[in-house]
């Protein structure tokens, strides 16, 4: 055929973007850089160190360079795109620490190019913050990820893969099926630009501490109901990363199907986790499926016409276009609420709300989207 070729899944860690989300200080800076360190040497990395960040004051031996704008950003990306064969042969790695901080950085750019570009325009009002940049109406956010994302583009041209550091707190998610609240561990940024960057990326890993908490008693005895007095007291706390998490409280993601639920935060441990994971989708998806082998359906019998009644004949087909046509139910939006609250599946769930997040949410869904929910969930 003219068109199509075969995909194939590298076993190279610098031909997939990486985000390790987590709160500051957990040890998200050491970990990238050393994971860096073992599998690209010291010229196959550079460190973005943007805004205020500090990470790597107390950190040796990390290959970086202060970011303090999008100027500088941009200067650096377009330094390494012009030179990528002379001056940085070996780069394949380029990580932005943090993403947070240099999206804030942007959007300052973005506010003050939108005020110089228009200031000769007549009865121009200048924008005091982002909502007001091209007009307003959520348009401003896009013009911050496309001039972060342009440069990423860029970059993967000449070879080199932009992995994310960001920040982690908790937020208040509302479902977009059953539009229940709920706690979740997420990046720090507007959900928005998260969400943006998230679908550009392979993983999606989470570093949290998994604190380990018991009752203890006081030896102190409750005046009112003479009961003995407890506190709650943390027994043992890990620091982990997260890659998958069914209970939804943690806003990880991963491409790869044979990825571990969690590691340890440690690089050796983060290089085996993604290494093991590249290897165990080449594996699943290198057994080809056996090809069914056509059975030769009987003919059928010969109608003698006369046989039919016309009356009757005629109900047949007016019942089997009636069946077909009512293949799916008219209330599909409540149906399919319905029937995802009934849902037991962990990876069905994970599928559906993958495919409104697409939309935005579910009211928003065309009709072929809601048919495969619909034939998803059914």
């Amino acid at each position: 055929m003219a068109f199509g070729k075969r995909s194939s899944i590298s076993e190279n860690l610098n031909d997939y973007s990486i985000m390790l989300c987590g709160e500051s200080g957990i040890g998200k800076t050491t970990v990238m850089s050393r994971l860096c360190e073992m599998e690209f040497g010291e010229d196959g990395y550079l460190l973005m160190n943007t805004g205020d960040e500090e990470g790597v004051s107390a950190i040796d031996d990390v290959t970086y360079e202060d970011v303090p704008s999008y100027k500088k950003y941009v200067e650096i990306c377009n330094d390494i795109i012009k030179n990528k064969t002379t001056d940085y042969p070996n780069l394949k790695i380029l990580i932005i620490d943090t993403l947070d901080q240099l999206i804030k950085a942007t959007e300052a750019y973005a506010i003050d190019d939108w005020n110089r570009s228009n200031m000769g325009n007549k009865n121009f009002k200048p924008a005091k913050s982002l909502n007001s940049v091209e007009g307003g109406f959520g348009a401003g956010y896009d013009v911050v990820f496309n001039l972060i994302y342009d440069k990423v583009r860029a970059l993967d041209k000449v070879g080199v893969k932009v992995w994310f550091v960001c920040h982690s707190k908790t937020k208040d998610i509302v479902d977009p099926l059953t539009s229940s609240a709920y706690t979740t561990l997420t990046s720090n940024m507007a959900q928005r630009y998260f969400n943006d960057f998230k679908t550009k990326v392979h993983v999606v890993g989470v570093a949290c501490i998994d604190r380990t908490i018991d009752v203890v008693g006081t030896g102190r005895e409750n005046i009112m109901n003479h009961k003995e007095i407890t506190v709650n007291k943390v027994s043992n706390e890990t620091r982990q990363i997260v890659f998958r998490d069914d209970s939804y409280s943690v806003d990880s993601k991963s491409r790869f199907a044979g990825i571990v639920d969690r590691i340890p935060l440690d690089a050796e441990e983060l290089q085996k986790a993604l290494k093991d994971a590249i290897k165990n989708s080449k594996t699943s998806t290198s057994k080809k499926p056996t090809p069914k082998k056509e059975t030769k359906k009987p003919e059928p019998m010969p109608v003698v016409e006369e046989e039919l009644d016309d009356d009757l004949g005629e109900d047949i087909v007016t019942d089997a276009v009636e069946e077909a046509t009512s293949e799916y139910p008219d209330n599909l939006v409540e149906v399919i609420r319905t029937m995802f609250k009934e849902c037991k599946d962990a990876d069905t769930k994970a599928t559906v709300k993958g495919i409104i997040a697409e939309y935005g949410k579910l009211n928003d869904v065309d009709e072929d989207g809601l048919k495969k929910i619909y034939d998803i969930l059914n």
